[in-house]
């Protein structure tokens, strides 16, 4: 595609330049394809390339990599007018002036694009909202190419701290710079006037745009003197690129305690659940940020922990902390990683299971977490799954899920290493993880979770969404704990995918299908019953796949 200096571009118009090619060289080369190149982590993370000679196939009719979006149904670019506008996730991304309804509606969306850039201009994103009502063609006029004359940028409101809470405490990440075309992580660590056992109902966090994440640790049983000076910036990497080994080295001593990769985030633990944090070795805060853009910015977080009344505690959460480091990756090679983590090793008591997710680096291109039982090797549960290492999900079970002294927690990571070099574990970007997170409480389940637990019948829900293109979650009660087969047929009834066939404990269920059959491959649209068998009982169900 011949290339156009702006100013051409504009006078132009009229002479033939179609709606896609102004988008392609006047919106995406000069703010998408920086990042959205083939090979770069974002590309990988995303996977969305947007350089001219494949965007418009890597954009249009095509399912978000964010497994939350695709599971809403959303495309990147759909081609049925103004209903593909209010189920575009690219509409979704860039639409800033819309921003309360993003990070509040889909925090799990990820941050507003272009990230550590200016956000479109009113016009552009005008130019982009007519051409997806008129269908998103490759070819022909359909926007009004006089709407790019309009500058105008929507500007987020000024930020504003949390409002200190009357029963808790704030901590604050004071204002830092971030220079032009740089990422900046860094920890900043603050001490707690108080010698008391902390009792966190609910967190909160607000940070300015731009962030990548931010996590509070504290430390566990560290020596005095290993701890870092209060309110100093340590950042991982020097501005020279150089690693702070001292800031590693102090590394090996945290406990996470909460972390979030949304801008706007408020979390309540479950109803008589409190987390007991002790206060005495301080807070450590992590926060990254990444500019991309010509321009310092600023980064600068606030936290607020919302303290409970002790006798309205009847469990204390725990926080859940699993770690496989026992990692090799062969170069230009996909790897996939289990281990398993018992109950009994680690507990006297069973736990219940509230909030879950995992971490990894950008080499990992699938993390799957299973529950299973040492006593019943055909038994192993999906209960969480990520396709997105830079914005995993955080799964909440209400109620929490139940594990027993002989269950087990097993993970699943799958790694794809485009590197010459072998990647082993390690706390660099250039290394790889493979953790899980959590909340928990020990003990039996609270009154509440036990009368919600068990349902009384078996029950088929309709999947949702539906129709779907290519996640559709599939839900059903089970009453009784036994062997459990749910397949898929096409309407020849052929059998295209068993998805579940192994023995599961009763309660509220779930699993997800991404549209492929036995042998992992895509299939093709149309019509689909799912059935499920358990005991006597057999329940179907249709659903409808998209192109």
């Amino acid at each position: 595609m011949k290339k156009y200096s702006f100013f051409v571009l504009l006078v132009g118009f009229s002479f033939g330049h179609n709606t896609w090619d102004i988008i392609q060289e006047s919106i995406l080369n000069p703010k998408c394809t920086m990042c959205h190149v083939s090979g770069s982590s974002f590309a990988e993370q995303s996977g969305l390339i947007l350089t001219e000679d494949v965007a418009y196939e890597e954009l249009v009719n095509v399912t978000p990599q964010n497994p939350h979006a695709a599971e809403d149904g959303l495309e990147l670019v759909g081609t049925n007018g103004i209903a593909s506008l209010y189920s575009s996730f690219l509409w979704e991304k860039i639409n800033a002036p819309n921003y309360e309804h993003f990070y509040e509606d889909h925090p799990e969306y990820g941050s507003i694009m272009p990230m550590g850039l200016d956000f479109l201009t009113n016009g552009e994103l005008e130019f982009i909202r007519q051409w997806i009502i008129a269908g998103a063609p490759e070819d022909g006029h359909v926007a009004d190419e006089t709407l790019l004359s309009d500058t105008t940028i929507f500007a987020l409101p000024d930020f504003e701290p949390l409002e200190i809470p009357e029963n808790g405490i704030q901590i604050h990440l004071p204002p830092f710079d971030v220079p032009p075309q740089f990422e900046r992580e860094l920890f900043y660590y603050v001490e707690i006037d108080t010698p008391d056992y902390l009792y966190v109902n609910r967190i909160t966090t607000t940070m300015r745009p731009g962030s990548h994440h931010f996590i509070v640790y504290t430390f566990d049983d560290v020596n005095q003197n290993y701890l870092p000076n209060e309110g100093v910036y340590r950042d991982i990497r020097n501005f020279n690129g150089t690693i702070n080994n001292g800031v590693l080295f102090q590394m090996q001593y945290h406990q996470f305690i909460s972390g979030t990769q949304t801008r706007l985030f408020d979390y309540t633990l479950p109803e008589g659940v409190a987390l007991k944090i002790d206060p005495s070795f301080g807070f450590d805060l992590n926060s990254h940020y990444a500019n991309y853009s010509n321009d310092t910015i600023v980064g600068e977080v606030y936290n607020n922990f919302y303290f409970s009344d002790l006798e309205d505690v009847d469990h204390i959460a725990e926080i859940l902390q699993l770690v496989n480091d026992d990692i090799y990756l062969p170069p230009n090679q996909e790897t996939t990683l289990n281990s398993t983590f018992w109950i009994e090793d680690e507990h006297e008591e069973p736990i219940n299971l509230f909030q879950l997710f995992s971490h990894a680096h950008k080499l990992n291109t699938e993390f799957k977490i299973y529950k299973v039982n040492q006593n019943n090797q055909n038994y192993r549960e999906l209960i969480y799954i990520s396709y997105d290492w830079e914005h995993p999900p955080v799964m909440k079970f209400d109620p929490p899920l139940h594990f027993s002294i002989n269950d087990g927690i097993e993970l699943e990571a799958t790694y794809f290493n485009d590197t010459d070099e072998i990647v082993e574990w390690g706390l660099l970007s250039v290394d790889e993880m493979m953790i899980a997170f959590g909340l928990y409480y020990e003990g039996e389940q609270l009154k509440n979770d036990i009368e919600e637990l068990m349902p009384d019948r078996l029950v088929l829900h309709s999947n949702f969404p539906n129709p779907f293109n290519p996640f559709t979650t599939l839900r059903y009660d089970l009453p009784q704990s036994g062997m459990v087969n749910i397949t898929i047929h096409n309407v020849k009834g052929e059998l295209v995918k068993t998805l579940l066939n192994s023995y599961q404990n009763a309660g509220f269920k779930s699993v997800l299908w991404n549209a492929t059959n036995d042998r992992n491959k895509p299939v093709s649209a149309g019509l689909y019953i799912y059935t499920i068998q358990a005991k006597e009982a057999t329940q179907s169900k249709k659903m409808i796949l998209l192109n």
